[in-house]
Parts: structure tokens; C-alpha cells; sequence
């Protein structure tokens, strides 16, 4: 008899279960979660860097770039997550529409980030986004990397709980 024979290990059905389970979980939870907490530092950086109208118009408002600069989940990409500006939706725009005629004039939409991030013809970029990522990208990564140390070994802890497994 060997030793490997003569060793019982009890538990490794549940060990097994867990350890399959766990880069599901770990992937849902807890990626995600950091990519969103790693994104912040970048949110808030093209927030502070996003142009604001300093002279009056009628159909736009200031801050409104500011405002839908947000963290969204990436439809591409199963756990990504970008910055960028929120758009209107479109039953919005056709509610604008239906009350005020053109679209294009609806002091809500930010439709016209793009043209400040790259510019025009008729006008020089102004970008803010791209800024913003380059001033805080090591910042991102470190958040990146605390929030998933941490919360890697909650979600192995809490999903050895659940298997019945102890600690």
C-alpha cells in the first residue's frame, strides 16, 4: 500500500465542486466589480476634463457631457467595462421630437461629445476621454488589482460556505 493509499482526504467531492464553480463566480462577481471600481478613477478624470458651455444657448445646457459620462457594461466583451458618454435613448429623442420638431436641439443629449473628444473640419479636437485615461491608468490598474485580491478570497470563502466545506 502506498502512502497516497493510505492517506484520506475528506471533503474532495466539495473541494471539486467549489473549485469548478469558483471561476464562474469569480468572473460574475468579482471582475466585473473591480473592472467598474478600476473605471472610477477614470470616470471622475474625464468628468473634471469634459468641456463645459460657458455661453448661454437655448438648446444645450452646461454640464450635460459632465453629467452622462458613465461606467457601462460592455455588450462586446462578457466581463468588460468602458467610459464613456451615455446617449440618449431613443424613445427620448422621439419624445423630443414629437414636442419641439428637430432632434439635433434637445439640451438633454450629449450627442456632441464626439465632435470635442476628435474634432471637426471647422474645429481642432478638445479630447477629454482619452486624457483622462492616460492620467489614470496605474491608478485603475491598482484599484483593479486591490479590489480583486480581496474579493477573490471572500468569493472562495463564501462559496466554500455554501458547499458546506469549513475554512
Amino acid at each position: 500500500m502506498t502512502v497516497a493509499e493510505q492517506v484520506g482526504i475528506r471533503g474532495l467531492e466539495e473541494l471539486k465542486k467549489t473549485l469548478n464553480a469558483l471561476p464562474q463566480v469569480i468572473g460574475e462577481k468579482v471582475i466585473r466589480s473591480a473592472l467598474t471600481a478600476a473605471a472610477k478613477p477614470i470616470r471622475e478624470e474625464a468628468k473634471a476634463k469634459a468641456p463645459v458651455l460657458k455661453d448661454p444657448d437655448p438648446r444645450r445646457k452646461p454640464g450635460t457631457i459632465q453629467k452622462n459620462i458613465v461606467t457601462r457594461k460592455s455588450k462586446q466583451d462578457k466581463y468588460g467595462v468602458y467610459v464613456g458618454v451615455k446617449a440618449l435613448k431613443a424613445k427620448q429623442i422621439k419624445a423630443f421630437k414629437k414636442k419641439h420638431g428637430k432632434a439635433a436641439n434637445n439640451p438633454d443629449d450629449p450627442f456632441y461629445w464626439i465632435f470635442s473628444e476628435f474634432g471637426t473640419s471647422k474645429m481642432p479636437a478638445a479630447p477629454f476621454l482619452r486624457p483622462a485615461f492616460e492620467s489614470k491608468k496605474y491608478e485603475a490598474l491598482q484599484k483593479f488589482e486591490n479590489y480583486s485580491k480581496k474579493h477573490i478570497v471572500k468569493q472562495a470563502e463564501k462559496l466554500a460556505k455554501e458547499k458546506g466545506m469549513k475554512k
